[in-house]
């Protein structure tokens, strides 16, 4: 199954089991997709030729203009220039502030680390594992679809401390409960 399959059911499942989730006014959780793309040649954040992932979101408000989300998300698919796969693992933990609401949409800057884990399987049997630490930085839009469901597309600018070194985009649902 393709990918975009797979994120199209992740999607559908979140919307139609939704209402079950409902338990507390100040939590959230969501299904999103995310596109990668690399800056820097020496330190890549996906050796991934299209690297394009799914996972899932959990957050907390803290208040109205303050929340805090944990993003787990998975990626696999062909090494560039190279033969084999790379799988990766990345997980990354935000603060997310929401300076003002309009009325169709409520927009927010971010930033948080990134966590990601590559795991490289070579075409000639080499494995290599590899542990990479980022900073991200990020800004998006949440649009109210529903009540407690809204779609969010998000930008982000990952740095590995000195430069930056890839950036994503994302777009997901979220379901606040």
């Amino acid at each position: 199954m393709k990918t975009s399959s797979k994120y199209a059911i992740l999607l559908a499942v979140l919307i139609f089991t939704a209402p079950v989730f409902g338990q507390l006014n100040k939590l959230s959780v969501g299904v999103v997709g995310t596109h990668f793309a690399n800056l820097n040649g020496d330190d890549r954040i996906s050796g991934i030729d299209n690297p394009f992932g799914y996972g899932l979101v959990l957050g907390y408000k803290v208040n109205n203009n303050l929340s805090v989300a944990f993003t787990g998300e998975y990626f696999k698919d062909d090494i560039e220039g190279v033969g084999g796969q790379e799988k990766n693992i990345r997980t990354h933990i935000s603060a997310y502030i929401t300076p003002f609401e309009l009325e169709t949409i409520i927009p927010y800057i971010s930033a948080g680390v990134v966590y990601t884990n590559r795991k490289l399987e070579y075409d000639n049997s080499f494995e290599e594992t590899k542990s990479i630490f980022n900073g991200r930085f990020g800004l998006g839009v949440d649009y109210p679809v529903f009540s407690g469901i809204s779609l969010n597309a998000d930008l982000g600018l990952y740095t590995d401390g000195l430069s930056f070194v890839g950036w994503s985009n994302s777009l997901g649902f979220r379901y606040s409960f």
